[in-house]
């Protein structure tokens, strides 16, 4: 059975020794630090050889954020692994924890390091280190200092930590699908709103390798923007992922907002205002989400959709 699990427990795992802790990782950001007691198979290598590269169960996996580490869970359980781990928010979430990486370089072999690689699953599944924590970061600095607010008066709004909005002003922490909508609906404002840069295209061509994306904290769920930061669209449209039996809960939007979702990879169970569906690939539904709602994946497979949300006027 894979497990997520927060920093605090994998350090708790690793110290008593009853993990194998694996960095699927490539080579180069390994090289940048990583776990105690880790050792690195990059998610290429893995897949091509599960057998070989995951000889025993008990297993921790560790990526960058988290999505990685899923993959390779997937590829462990088809080889029979039961015993499964993987660190919610990968080595980010490590660090922001406060918790220590091992290897890292000295100041003089950083400079000469060439940039990470980004989190990424494979090819067809590219989840860049995205840009986009300091552009939520500004936003709120931005929507809190036009509303005259302080950090703690947006804690009480949002029920978000005053430490952890600051080092969201600062860019410093990573916003999950779910944080962002906190604070949008703390401030009255569409998600977009808090995704917005002030750059402007009249066409701008969204390509993969370039994709930013909110991941939520374990790094099941993740969401990406299909639509220019710099604008605010009249409707939002979004590529959800949803990771093997994962479920992602969803706030009630504002009154009148409508989702017209179609899933094109694998299974999903829909449920909003006590009412459910079941959606295979190729199916689509247009409901009202003025209410809480949540999806789920049955399965053992990923689920990828398309979302177009469109707000009342």
């Amino acid at each position: 059975m894979l497990r997520a699990v927060s920093p605090q427990e994998a350090s708790d795992l690793i110290r008593l020794g009853a993990v194998d802790v694996v960095d699927v990782r490539d080579p180069d950001e390994f090289a940048t630090g990583h776990l105690p007691r880790a050792r690195n198979v990059p998610l290429g290598l893995l897949k091509a050889d599960p057998k070989g590269k995951l000889p025993r169960d008990n297993v921790l996996l560790v990526c960058a954020k988290g999505v990685r580490s899923q993959t390779a869970a997937g590829v462990a359980e088809e080889i029979g692994l039961r015993e499964l781990f993987h660190l919610a928010g990968g080595t980010n979430a490590w660090l922001a924890a406060g918790l220590p990486l091992e290897g890292v370089p000295r100041p003089k072999e950083l400079a000469a390091a060439a940039p990470g690689v980004p989190d990424t699953a494979d090819d067809s599944c590219a989840l860049p280190e995205p840009q986009l924590d300091a552009v939520v970061g500004q936003n709120l600095k931005e929507l809190r200092n036009q509303r005259g607010l302080s950090l703690d008066q947006v804690a009480r709004l949002t029920g978000l930590s005053r430490s952890v909005l600051g080092q969201i002003e600062l860019g410093k922490a990573p916003s999950s699908v779910g944080v962002v909508w906190r604070i949008a609906q703390a401030f009255g404002v569409h998600f977009s709103a808090l995704l917005a840069t002030q750059e402007r295209a009249a066409n701008t061509v969204l390509r993969a390798a370039d994709a930013k994306r909110l991941i939520g904290p374990d790094g099941r769920f993740s969401s990406r923007a299909l639509y220019p930061f710099s604008e605010k669209p009249q409707a939002e449209f979004y590529e959800l992922y949803l990771g093997p039996h994962s479920r992602e809960d969803a706030q009630a939007h504002a009154p009148g907002t409508r989702e017209n979702l179609i899933v094109t990879s694998g299974r999903l169970e829909l449920t909003c205002g006590g009412e459910k569906w079941e959606l295979g690939e190729g199916d689509a539904i247009v409901f009202t989400a003025d209410k809480p709602h949540s999806y789920f994946n049955p399965t053992k497979d990923e689920c990828w959709m398309y979302l177009v949300m469109t707000y009342a006027r």
